[in-house]
């Protein structure tokens, strides 16, 4: 078993969320491949400030489906989600499934 957990930057400009302390964790069980740890980190940066992937329901849900696919396997996608502005913090679980290429 594979767990990656990723400290979030500053995502959206706007809402300067997520705020420091939020992580983001990918777990799965190893197959043929791997998610390279210095491409996770740089796909994440990618999406700082993304005109689309904004909130982090859709944020989460964005990341495992990519991680399922590029892993090959079920990734569950974890996210312990501090905000700015509010006094609460969110949670969001998704269960991804590599989506069929051939299609």
């Amino acid at each position: 078993v594979v767990e990656h957990v990723l400290h979030l930057p500053e995502l959206c400009p706007v809402s300067r969320n997520p705020a420091p302390g939020s992580t983001l964790t990918l777990r799965y069980v190893a197959g043929e491949r791997l998610l390279e740890l210095f491409s996770l980190d740089s796909y994440v940066d990618a999406l700082v400030g993304h005109p689309v992937v904004r909130d982090m329901e859709f944020f989460v849900q964005t990341v495992a489906q990519d991680a399922a696919n590029a892993a090959g396997v079920e990734v569950t996608a974890t996210a312990q989600v501090c905000l700015n502005g509010l006094r609460q913090e969110q949670r969001v679980l998704v269960v991804a499934k590599p989506e069929d290429r051939e299609t």
